[in-house]
């Protein structure tokens, strides 16, 4: 069984209905949310942002997977987003009937290395690889230069 990791996100009251009914199928299109907003440049010198509507919000205590904590975190920290605003944007994805049509084309990995981590200094490399599902059910990386998984 894998490990699931307890947290909370914070979503408008009508995405919270969804993600608590949906959250599988939702889930399930988090490769290729992640994939539009990496379009996006890495923020830098400047403050993370939250969802910004004017509905009521509720903390919606979830459960996810080790590997979808990480990517989730490792987007969201790069981008200077929330992770609760990533689970809004993909809710928002999800709703789209023409997007639910769209067959899955890639399978996501994160890995990371830490080789050095003490008082003295902390260097943490962290890759989040794509892989596109050829027809055969094989996949191919998108990136040339892959390392190797901790």
């Amino acid at each position: 069984m894998q490990k699931k990791i307890i947290t909370s996100v914070s979503l408008p009251n009508a995405a919270a209905k969804y993600w608590r009914e949906h959250r599988a199928n939702i889930m399930q299109f988090a490769e290729r949310y992640l994939r539009l907003q990496m379009r996006n440049p890495v923020r830098r010198e400047l403050a993370r942002q939250y969802n910004r509507t004017g509905d009521a919000f509720e903390i919606v205590t979830t459960r996810f997977s080790t590997a979808e904590y990480d990517t989730l975190h490792y987007v969201a920290a790069a981008l200077r987003v929330s992770v609760s605003s990533l689970i809004f944007g993909l809710i928002k994805l999800w709703l789209k009937p023409s997007r639910r049509a769209i067959q899955r084309f890639f399978s996501i990995n994160y890995s990371y290395s830490a080789p050095k981590w003490d008082p003295e200094a902390g260097i943490l490399e962290e890759i989040l690889t794509f892989w596109r599902h050829n027809g055969n059910n094989a996949t191919v990386p998108l990136a040339d230069n892959l390392s190797s998984t901790p």
